[in-house]
């Protein structure tokens, strides 16, 4: 392995990494090249070296994968940078040791799940043959393992029988933490991610995730074991560490969902897609249960880990483009609303006809608000509405929920840090102590909590988000609309003119590998340090830094607390609200930014409402590409004026190659003297290198715009040749 190590060394040279990266990553390649309990890895090892991908030998090795605050996630691959066997065992490993020092004494159990997904190696990062078990490893195999680690260490694990075709959704998994007084969880998911990921996320006794400064004890913790005990499964159930969830167990989740119900209307005929994920198992009986009429989509109505069908295989309902087999499905079989959920069931997506019949996907703020008003609505109809009753949301998520809550004379918990975790913290302390700051509340009291992320919640009993009761309480709404006459669609107009049009966009920058880590880190250094003047002309008036100990989250309470608080806002003229964070779980960096317009009124025309919604939709759309041009000129890369409108599920190396090579090819066609159709499929071909056509449409055409006339019209040509819609 001497001469392996050799010439990797000396092709690391020419990798754009700095020298302690670089040496990292050399340091844990001769570990795992040399040490027998990683010799299962070599031939994946040796099949990178042989196809020269060096950055990526560079980025499986450089580091652990992080444990965050929730666990690990990332893609399914060797090295201790990748989710594999190791990865996942160590992890668990430390989850045991952590489980111990919190409880010590107890006869200790966890609950686990795991959704559908399968290592197949669609990116093509390796040579298949060389993946050896890793090939075609599932969550359900990952989750084995961890139950003979917990076993190993003494821990009961209570699971679903992975004999049997069926799987535990997110929101279920926190349900059952909390039923059967468990002290602790992990569900292995990547929730929404790319097939080729995987990831272990860690819950605690209340069935939520720690936050902090609770949850830096499982990171020390975790970040620090390099080995893992096992029992074989088999030893593990008859050692009684091991036991199969329930028929009624299982049944409570869907009794809890179904006693949501606000009242009896089921008039509205639903599509549904699960996207093959766990939602057949939640979402689906909880529907069904209820008495609705559903129709799933062909395709995506079985549990396959691969996604096939699913666009772009990018299971995420936030995206349009995923919610278009519900959406076909919903016009050919007369349904009133379409409905998809991820692979873990824990995000809902929408699409709704106005009443022209033309469909409509809503954001994650407008399916929280439609619950929001449903509920409210219901309960100050039946007169079970009381000053005392509260609701929450990320301080991300639209405002508009807290008009709303005033309108309806509620409490609301609305300035939190991103992430479901703090909206579960609430939930816990509120059960715990009865109160949450200055909020003083019972279990009872909930009404409903919300994310952008197309996250909702309305049960008290379940801490995470719940595509379940989000489906159940939105057919509902659906149903009440039918029976008078409009759509979901007409309704959320309705409130727009009461309440006024409140735009919110979010923007993320994909930076993959170590490169864009330190990419990510060097922006919000930038901003911190640098804070802009204005932003795409507009005076910023006001800038907070969530870090801050003078400001409204206090003192820091810990490293993860900081880490969590890593989140920047800019208030600019004309009442905008920009907010950049890095991800907590994938390689990006994200911007929310929200506009809110005056009430129009209830006799406002749709034609008035349409021009606001217009208006505000138009100078979201001009902010957010000047910021990312901003973003990129802090990176010291220019940056096109229409590589901002290239989908933003692209990494940013992609579009740097598309701005760098692509475009300057393209433009010499475009002004050529040839015939679209004589260099069109060889260049569609290089352009697929970059992404999928659907991907760069918004671009391309933005691109051309710079062209003549007549290089305009060959590229609406190529792009009408080529097809694809937009995410």
């Amino acid at each position: 392995m001497t001469s392996v190590l050799r010439t990797i060394e000396a092709n690391f040279q020419a990798v754009a990494v700095d020298d302690q990266t670089r040496q990292a990553a050399l340091d844990n390649l001769a570990i795992w090249l040399e040490q027998p309990r990683f010799a299962t890895y070599v031939p994946a090892i040796q099949s990178l070296v042989q196809r020269g991908s060096w950055e990526a030998l560079v980025d499986c090795f450089y580091r652990m994968l992080p444990f965050g605050t929730g666990g690990r996630r990332g893609a399914v691959g060797v090295g201790p940078n990748r989710m594999n066997p190791y990865t996942v065992v160590t992890s668990v490993q430390g989850h045991c040791q952590f489980l111990a020092s919190r409880f010590p004494g107890q006869e200790l159990s966890v609950v686990l799940a795991c959704d559908v997904r399968e290592f197949f190696d669609i990116r093509g990062a390796y040579d298949k043959a060389a993946l050896g078990d890793m090939y075609g490893m599932s969550s359900k195999d990952f989750t084995c393992l961890a139950a003979q680690v917990y076993a190993a260490n003494g821990v009961t694990a209570v699971m679903a029988d992975p004999a049997e075709t069926t799987f535990v959704s997110t929101p279920e998994l926190s349900y059952h933490i909390y039923a059967l007084g468990a002290h602790g969880g992990l569900n292995m998911s990547a929730s929404h991610n790319h097939p080729d990921d995987n990831g272990a996320k860690f819950y605690n006794a209340a069935g939520g995730q720690e936050v902090p400064p609770h949850d830096e004890e499982l990171v020390r913790i975790a970040s620090g074991v390099i080995d893992a005990s096992l029992v074989s499964f088999d030893e593990a159930r008859e050692r009684g560490l091991v036991r199969f969830l329930t028929d009624k167990e299982r049944n409570g989740y869907i009794q809890l969902n179904v006693a949501l119900s606000q009242c009896d209307s089921r008039s509205a005929r639903v599509a549904y897609s699960p996207l093959n994920g766990t939602g057949l198992s939640s979402v689906l009986p909880v529907l069904m249960e209820a008495g609705f009429h559903v129709e799933l989509v062909d395709g995506e109505s079985d549990y396959d880990g691969a996604f096939p069908l699913v666009p772009f295989r990018l299971p995420n309902p936030e995206y349009p483009a995923v919610m278009k087999g519900a959406i076909e499905t919903a016009k050919a079989k007369g349904c009133d609303m379409a409905l998809a959920t991820d692979p873990d069931a824990d995000r809902l997506g929408v699409a709704s006809p106005d009443k022209q019949g033309k469909w409509h996907c809503f954001t994650g703020n407008q399916i929280g608000i439609l619950m929001a008003w449903h509920i409210l609505g219901e309960m100050k109809s039946k007169g079970k509405l009381t000053p005392a009753h509260y609701m929450v949301k990320t301080e991300v998520t639209t405002d508009m929920l807290t008009a709303l809550a005033r309108h309806f004379d509620v409490r609301i918990v609305g300035h939190l840090l991103v992430g479901f975790k703090y909206i579960g913290g609430v939930l816990d302390e509120i059960a715990r102590t009865g109160r949450f700051g200055d909020l003083e509340a019972k279990e009872a009291d909930f009404l409903l909590a919300m994310e952008e992320s197309h996250g909702v919640l309305t049960s008290p009993l379940v801490r995470d988000k719940d595509a379940a009761n989000g489906a159940l309480t939105i057919a509902e709404l659906a149903s009440r609309c039918k029976e008078q006459g409009t759509t979901l669609y007409e309704l959320l107009n309705q409130l727009y003119k009461q309440f006024g049009y409140y735009g919110t966009t979010l923007q993320s920058m994909v930076m993959e590998g170590a490169a864009g880590l330190a990419n990510i880190r060097k922006l919000q250094s930038s901003m911190r340090a640098s804070p802009p003047r204005a932003i795409g002309g507009r005076e910023v008036v006001e800038f907070h830094d969530r870090q801050d100990e003078g400001g409204p989250f206090g003192s820091i309470s810990s490293e993860t607390d900081r880490a969590s608080r890593d989140v920047l806002v800019f208030r600019l003229e004309g009442g905008f609200r920009l907010t950049l964070r890095p991800s907590g779980t994938e390689p990006k960096n994200k911007s929310y930014i929200e506009l809110a317009a005056a009430p129009l009124g209830d006799r406002a025309t749709d034609e008035q409402l349409a021009r606001q919604i217009d208006g505000v939709n138009l100078e979201l759309a001009r902010l957010v590409r000047e910021w990312e041009i901003e973003l990129m000129s802090r990176l010291g890369v220019p940056w096109p004026a229409y590589a901002p409108l290239f989908s933003d599920t692209l990494s940013m190396d992609r579009k740097r190659y598309f701005v760098d090579n692509i475009a300057k090819e393209l433009e010499s066609a475009l002004t050529g003297d040839s015939a679209v159709k004589d260099w069109a499929h060889g260049m569609s071909r290089k352009i697929e290198e970059v992404a999928p056509m659907a991907l760069l449409k918004d671009g391309l055409s933005a691109f051309a715009l710079g062209l003549s006339l007549s290089a305009q019209q060959r590229m609406e040509h190529f792009l009408l040749l080529n097809g694809g819609e937009e995410l």
